[in-house]
Parts: C-alpha cells; structure tokens; sequence
C-alpha cells in the first residue's frame, strides 16, 4: 500500500431506554418491557426535572469542570503526542493502527486545550487545536474504513460503553464517586473523568488526555457480535443487514425509542442502538460474547450479589433470553430461561431462580 503523505510531517496545510391469567412463556416479560419502554421517556423528563429542582443533586457537574493546575508542560506534551500520530500514520495500515492515531490526536487536542491562558503559548496551541481536530477527523475516518487484523478485538471505549469495558482497558479509577438517587457514577483518572448512568457511559471529559476513548464511532460494549450476528450496542443498521426486514417496527412516547419485532421477538432501540431484547421465538443472531479483553482470567464459576454484568456473563455461559434495560429507573434485568437476575447501575441487586439455572452463591 502506498504510504500517504501527512501534514504534520510534510509542513503542507491541513485539509481542511388481583387477577389470574394463563399466560404464554415470556408474556409477563414482554410485558413488562411494553411497559418499561412506555415509561422510560416519560422517567427520563422527570428525572431531569427533579435533578434540576434540588441542588444536591446539581452538585456533580462541577466535577467536570478543568482543573486550576494545568502546567506549562501541557504544550511540550501535546506536541509529542501530535508527532507520534503523525509519525504513526506514516505506517499506519489496519483499523487498530488508526485507533492508535486517533487516541494520540484525541490526547494531542486535550493537552493543547490545557494550556493556561495565561501562558505565552495559549494562543499557539489554540491554533494547534484546530491543526489536530482536522487530523483526528482524518484518522476517524481510516477507522472506518480500514480492515481490521483482528476483529474481535477492542482496545477503546465510546460514549454508550460499560463500566466493565472501560476499567479493563482504564485500569482501576483513582477516584470513584456515585451519586445513588440520581443514578449517576463519575470515574477519575487524575483530572479526566467518565460519567454514567446506570452503569453506561454518558460523557467524559479527558484533560490529562489519558482515556482510550473514542467518538463518533459505533458503540462499543463488553459483549460483541460476528459478521453473522449482532449484539447489545449494535446499531440499527446491523440489526436489518443480519436480521433482514421486521415484521413490524412500533415507537413510543419519543422519537429515541423504537423497537424491532421479529414475531414474538423483539429489538429495543434507542437513538438508533441496540439496548434490550427479546429471544422469544429464538430467531435473533444475538451474541452477548465477550471481547477478548475480559477472557484473559478463566471464567468464574460462580457470580454472587454485587456482581457486575460481565461477572454474570462469564459464569452463565450462555446468552441471555431476554435483556430490558432502563436508564430512567437505573435498572437492567437480564433473563435466563424463566430465571432472572436484577441490576442497578450495573451490580446485581436481586435474581429469581425459577429455572434453577442461576450459577450463584
């Protein structure tokens, strides 16, 4: 392949969520999804008004906000990260390369961006902003289109990812701080931090420029798919490409929300991302494998009460029946077989072992 001139090197100007019944299997499931999807635009609005109408919980925010101690070495710093992107894209050939190239823009742009105003450089590195957001808007694009030598492997998070995946490729935060009532989780990475929401990566603000993030890609969670198959997280174009045409589509109370049936099956969808599901008729290419990341301990055998999600999926070994996910009330069930297990922001908080199938202790 041919190597592609770049501007950094060759000095050219860049380019610019009292009655008795006699029910079918998974009826109370299906349900209660109908139900929970109903209610999750509508929990949506009033957790935003609640939040805004009591201050304690407009307290964390503020946690986001760049701290006073960025050092004149922010320059020197980005400018070595700009270097070895431009050096790598010399080379750079395969999606994972590319990767490479956009998180050293990503972390180029976040150090420039540090640079005190009161600094005889401020105004330079503003300039080199710009410089190194048309670049990573380059490599993004390589990341799109360049052909991965190994797919099954991820060695960057999105907005939309789990906890799990991001403190696998992360390591432990320095600092973990959860707001309960209103379901929200910061991580800290020195001055960078992640923000979720029940368990889901909301956004994230990466000052040190030391967070293996990034954007404008496809979500990308601790579970993967195949070229056959799809998986929580897939987008709504992969769900028609595997699946084929739905036998009906439905919305609910907004726009975000739809959902895909496949006869009695069903995809749940918002902003266009897979975020539940329903395997009742078992014709869904679903595939909840875990990214390579996560294989590199054996698999417990048993997961317990506080578990994450990736705990459970481990030990199971199997896919989940069904998945219903809602941010709204900060909750997520998983359902195997007529078993299923509960969590809030992404722990376990409760199970039901009508099966006896449930690896737990």
């Amino acid at each position: 392949m041919p190597k592609k001139s770049h501007p950094e090197l060759d000095g050219q100007k860049p380019q610019a969520l009292y009655t008795l019944q006699l029910r079918r299997p998974g009826q109370a499931f299906r349900e209660r999804l109908s139900w929970s999807l109903i209610g999750l635009s509508t929990g949506v609005g009033l957790m935003l008004g609640y939040v805004w109408l009591n201050p304690l919980e407009r307290s964390w925010p503020s946690l986001f906000e760049p701290a006073p101690a960025a050092t004149e070495d922010s320059f020197r710093q980005g400018a070595e990260r700009a270097m070895q992107a431009a050096e790598l894209t010399q080379s750079a050939e395969f999606r994972e390369e590319w990767v490479e190239v956009a998180i050293l823009w990503q972390q180029a742009i976040a150090k420039m961006k540090a640079v005190p105003r009161a600094s005889d450089q401020h105004e330079l590195a503003q300039q080199k902003v710009a410089e190194y957001e048309r670049n990573l808007q380059y490599a993004q694009s390589n990341v799109d289109t360049r052909t991965a030598q190994a797919p099954q492997s991820k060695s960057y998070w999105t907005t939309g990812s789990d906890r799990e995946l991001v403190i696998a490729l992360q390591g432990m935060p320095t600092r973990i701080m959860q707001y309960e009532a209103s379901c929200q989780e910061v991580l800290r990475y020195g001055n960078s931090t992640i923000e979720l929401r029940n368990g889901y990566v909301r956004q994230y603000n990466n000052l040190d420029g030391n967070l293996r993030v990034l954007a404008d890609v496809e979500v990308v969670l601790s579970t993967q798919g195949t070229p056959d198959t799809w998986t929580l997280g897939s987008s709504k174009d992969t769900i028609l490409r595997v699946q084929g045409t739905p036998t009906r589509t439905s919305q609910y109370a907004s726009p975000r929300f739809t959902t895909l049936y496949y006869g009695n099956s069903s995809v749940q969808l918002d902003n266009n991302q897979v975020i539940s599901y329903s395997n009742f008729d078992n014709n869904l290419r679903i595939s909840t494998q875990l990214l390579p990341v996560h294989q590199q301990q054996p698999a417990p055998e048993y997961w317990s009460m506080g578990s994450n999600r990736v705990d459970v999926l481990r030990a199971q070994n199997a896919p989940p029946v069904a998945t219903l996910r809602n941010d709204a009330s900060c909750e997520e069930t998983f359902q195997f077989a007529d078993s299923e297990v509960s969590f809030r922001q992404g722990y376990v908080t409760g199970y039901k072992n009508d099966s006896q199938n449930l690896k737990m202790r």
